[in-house]
This record gives structure tokens, sequence and C-alpha cells, in this order.
């Protein structure tokens, strides 16, 4: 990568109406360097999509949280200035850190995401963008972000479709049967060819650890009925990044094996040989 790039990190605001689906919309984004200082956060204005989400939620609310964050910014600004602290933001980092790490409610403050970048700033829209703003109008297609867990389901598909896998797959198994009634959670792909279930689920490891729990408690209720196996098919990210560790450690907990893109075409081929036995 080119020397100019710059190590960020990013914090989303996130709301979570259930804790019984892994169903959650970002509502805000704070994006920091890696000095600590923070580049830029914004808070989104336009609830509709939550609304369509959770048409119980208190708009009034949500409506007076980027007047109280702004207000967090400027008082974490302001003792730093009192007391000589650099570099500036460092607090409000620790702040946001002590929240996602507390909140547990229907408001909640995600782990800290890495992003390299040659312009914070720009970085900063381009996050907002991403995580943040109304989905793109009817008939408009936003890229996929390479890594994430839709790139990668996408490239699961064109791998399955290619290899005429894809109508013999079972498609988003619900798994309430196994966990509990109002379970919205569903799994990617699923096939029994000789008594045992083989699942696999898309994972960004750079992204996804409370997807990275979630399945693995699922799996974990799963077995409890029947015999199975499950495989997290992810993107080729870097071992040694935090967060790529940990979601490898629960997956790793949860008796998930892990598939990366890279080895998909082998894998996929085992896959045909017992879906399709000579």
């Amino acid at each position: 990568m080119p020397d100019d790039l710059k190590n960020c990190e990013y914090f989303l605001l996130e709301y979570a109406p259930t804790a019984l689906r892994d169903t959650r919309i970002s509502i805000g984004l704070f994006l920091f360097e890696a000095s600590g200082r923070l580049v830029r956060h914004a808070l989104t204005r336009d609830w509709r999509q939550l609304r369509c989400l959770d048409p119980q939620a208190d708009v009034r609310l949500l409506e007076s949280l980027p007047e109280y964050f702004d207000q967090l910014v400027e008082e974490c600004a302001a003792q730093e200035a009192a007391s000589g602290r650099t570099p500036a933001g460092a607090s409000l980092y620790e702040q946001l850190r002590r929240m996602q790490e507390n909140y547990s409610g229907t408001l909640q403050i995600s782990l800290p995401r890495g992003v390299r970048a040659a312009n914070p700033e720009e970085e900063f829209a381009r996050l907002f963008l991403e995580h943040v703003a109304r989905p793109p109008a009817s008939g408009e297609k936003r890229p996929l972000r390479e890594g994430s867990r839709p790139w990668i389901h996408a490239r699961l598909r064109q791998a399955l479709e290619h290899r005429s896998l894809w109508n013999l797959m079972n498609k988003d198994i619900p798994v309430e049967q196994f966990t509990a009634a109002g379970d919205g959670f569903r799994i990617d792909f699923g096939y029994r060819p000789n008594g045992v279930t083989n699942y696999f689920h898309a994972i960004s490891l750079e992204r996804d650890l409370n997807q990275s729990k979630l399945l693995s408690y699922t799996f974990w209720r799963i077995r409890q009925t029947t015999e199975a196996r499950m495989t997290a098919i992810v993107a080729d990210g870097d071992p040694s990044v935090p967060l790529v560790q940990s979601c490898r450690q629960i997956l790793a907990g949860g008796e998930i094996a892990i598939q990366p893109l890279a080895g998909i075409d082998s894998f996929l081929d085992g896959v045909g040989r017992e879906l399709r036995p000579l």
C-alpha cells in the first residue's frame, strides 16, 4: 500500500430494536486518526428507514442525539484544552470505548473498526455514505465494499451458480426452530446429502464480531437437536488485526470451520461431489 496512507479507526452509533434479531441500523459515525485526533463526527437526521424497521421508535429521543453528541465532543475538547492533554480527541475516544462496553439497549456503540486513508476527511464522507446515509433510490445500486459480508455473499453466490450448485442449496434457512420463536436470524446456505446438515454462512472477519457471536450461539443450539456442520465463508483479512483475531477465536470456539474465498473453488468442488456422487 502507499506509504502516505494513515491508520484510522471509526465507531458506529447503532440502533438495535430487539435483542432477538441481529438487525441494527447505523445512525452515527465517529472517525479518529491513530493519534486519537477526532477527524469528524455526524449523526443522521433522517429517521425514515429506522421507523420502517421499528414503528414504535422514540423519535423525539433520537432527534435529541445529535445535540447530545455535539455537546459531548465539545466537553471532551474543553477538558483536553484545560488539562493540556494531547492529542485532541483522546478522551472522546475513551468515552466511546466505555459506551461500547456499557451500552446494551436499543442504542449501542460498535467496536472500533480500522481503516487506512490518504485523506481522512474524504474517508469520513465515504464511510458515512456507506454506513449511515439513506440507501440509494430504487434502481440505483451502490457498489459493495470489498471484504464486507454482502461482498462475500455475492462472490459465494457467483461461485455456486458457476458450478450449477445454486439450485441444489437450501437458502436463507430460518433458525427459530432451534433457538426461540420470533428469532429472525437466517443461515445463508445449507444442504443435507447424507443425514448430516452442512451449513455455510458469509462472515466479514474485519467487521462482523456480533455476527460471529450470533452464528456461534445459533450453531450451538442447532447441535443440541441434530447433527450438523458449519463453515464460515470469509474474505482474506489481515490476521494481525485484533478484530480478525477475535472473530476467528469466537468461530473456532463454536466449532465453526473457516473457509477463505481464496480457496472457495476446492471447497465447492467437495460440496459438488457430496451433492452429485458418481
